[in-house]
């Protein structure tokens, strides 16, 4: 699988195509940060991690390895089950075009306010095709294809987010978990995939680094991956998928590296 990469400085009728011309309409202030996201954007490489290859994980049974930790069943005190999260395995799955007119448009104008509602549609909001659009935190894990719309209109679905993690609970300690899965101390520095003794966790690993947190070496394994993978295998414990993915997305926007102790808040 080999990474595609798009570098610096692009031509010259792509830095002026309309929709990275953000109109004099806009307020000014909203233009000059626009117009500074945007040129902070062409200095940087634009990575685009590769494509899963689920058909060889199929083929090879590697695929069946992880798939009872892709699935989620959310049950009530007395057990019943009301809710299954299919957002991990959809979310592992996304293969989609990219386009560096659309990408540069979206990363430059994309902001996020994690104060508001998860279904307040004024909390999402960015520029792509040359129109400004507005939508919530549970629309975009939508149209990206982590829920459908049917299972957000389910009368379990707000229960399943509320129950979802939103920071890191008393129970988790990253270090304990690392001397779980590897047998060694946790430096996050020199914490590499290869350590980690289960086959299963290292694969799920990759397709973290591959998706949600999507770090140029899928190799690496920083404290937010970490906790993403405990939050993944552990039973009973469930990431809330769409805060995550939106936090992922203007954190890189703003050249940030996640810090989910920090950033976060539901």
């Amino acid at each position: 699988m080999a990474r595609r990469t798009q570098r610096t400085n692009p031509p010259e009728d792509v830095t002026n195509h309309r929709f990275l011309q953000f109109p004099q309409t806009l307020n000014d202030a909203t233009r000059a940060r626009y117009v500074t996201n945007l040129s902070l954007l062409l200095t940087k490489e634009i990575d685009i991690t590769p494509s899963f290859d689920w058909e060889l994980a199929t083929r090879t049974g590697l695929a069946a390895l992880i798939q009872e930790f892709l699935q989620y069943t959310h049950s009530d005190a007395s057990g019943v089950d009301l809710f299954v999260c299919q957002g991990w395995a959809c979310l592992f799955r996304i293969q989609e075009p990219v386009y560096r007119e659309f990408l540069l448009e979206f990363y430059a104008t994309v902001s996020y306010d994690p104060r508001k509602a998860l279904d307040d549609r004024t909390a999402f909001a960015f520029r792509l095709g040359g129109v400004i659009r507005e939508c919530s935190v549970i629309e975009i894990a939508t149209r990206v294809g982590i829920y459908t719309a049917d299972e957000t209109r389910s009368v379990h679905f707000p229960t399943f987010l509320a129950d979802c993690l939103t920071d890191w609970p008393e129970d988790y300690n990253e270090n304990t978990f690392w001397a779980e899965i590897t047998g060694g101390v946790y430096i996050p520095s020199t914490a590499r995939e290869g350590m980690i003794r289960s086959t299963t966790y290292r694969m799920l690993h990759r397709l973290i680094s591959m998706s949600l947190t999507h770090h140029k070496n899928s190799e690496r394994v920083p404290s937010t991956d970490l906790y993403f993978l405990w939050a993944l295998v552990t039973p009973g414990r469930h990431l809330n998928l769409p805060v995550a993915l939106a936090l992922f997305v203007v954190d890189k926007a703003q050249n940030k590296r996640l810090k989910w102790k920090s950033d976060f808040k539901a």
